[in-house]
């Protein structure tokens, strides 16, 4: 039996009403807390979830390039998008509820003018024993390539 790609009906995220905009599958649940946060998921038990924190910020000083926005709050420079954004990504390993769990992440930074910043923080938490199952893998190819494509609200939002 043939299971049917969750990706092939995506719906767009206006993340705080478009501080953030990207895609995910239509099919899965939105979720938002009162002072920040989204969490987005499909129900079911191999199923991830995605969840996204944005922070604002005007850095101590002018921010002259995308690397700084990442340099600034990660260490790193990250790489630069074809949207102009910077990003980072990786995989960690944890426990939770007693329970291993691997959390795939993205960074992504972008410059609203040299005086504010933004950084979107987004996971992907699935159960270790799926971290390598189709449905994960899939599901991380088409997340990074939304995140990738992200897009920021303009420097007065």
């Amino acid at each position: 039996m043939m299971v049917d790609d969750p990706w092939a009906e995506t719906k767009q995220i206006l993340y705080r009403g478009g501080l953030v905009v990207f895609a995910i599958p239509k099919c899965w649940h939105e979720e938002y807390e009162p002072d920040g946060g989204g969490t987005f998921y499909e129900v079911g038990d191999d199923a991830g979830t995605l969840r996204l924190n944005v922070i604002t910020a005007e850095p101590p000083r002018p921010i002259k390039s995308v690397h700084e926005v990442l340099l600034a709050t990660q260490g790193v420079s990250g790489e630069i998008l074809e949207n102009g954004n910077a990003w980072m990504s990786g995989v960690s390993r944890t426990k939770e509820g007693g329970q291993p769990i691997s959390i795939f992440w993205w960074r992504v930074g972008s410059v609203c003018t040299p005086e504010k910043v933004r950084l979107a923080s987004f996971t992907y938490a699935v159960l270790s024993v799926h971290e390598s199952s189709p449905r994960t893998l899939s599901d991380v190819a088409h997340l990074e390539r939304s995140i990738c494509k992200a897009e920021f609200a303009p420097a007065g939002a």
